[in-house]
């Protein structure tokens, strides 16, 4: 049975299936959602979350920073 070892606990974490890349997986010691990056070996990472809502909000402080050192 493959296994890989979470980035958070270094637990060994067992899994069913040969993964594919960007599997998502569960560690059951620190309940964390984790990528598979690497195959050989089995390397896991925290999924990177595309949240455009957040990276909206970053632009628009930015943006009215801007504006208001053009009003200066």
């Amino acid at each position: 049975m493959p296994y890989a070892t979470c980035p958070g606990c270094d637990e060994k974490i067992y899994l069913r299936t040969t993964p594919k890349i960007g599997d998502i997986v569960y560690c059951p010691t620190c309940e964390t959602e984790l990528e598979v990056v690497s195959l050989n070996p089995i390397e896991l990472d925290w999924p990177w979350e595309d949240d455009e809502e957040e990276d909206d909000e970053w632009y628009d402080e930015e943006d009215e920073e801007d504006e208001e050192d053009l009003d200066e």
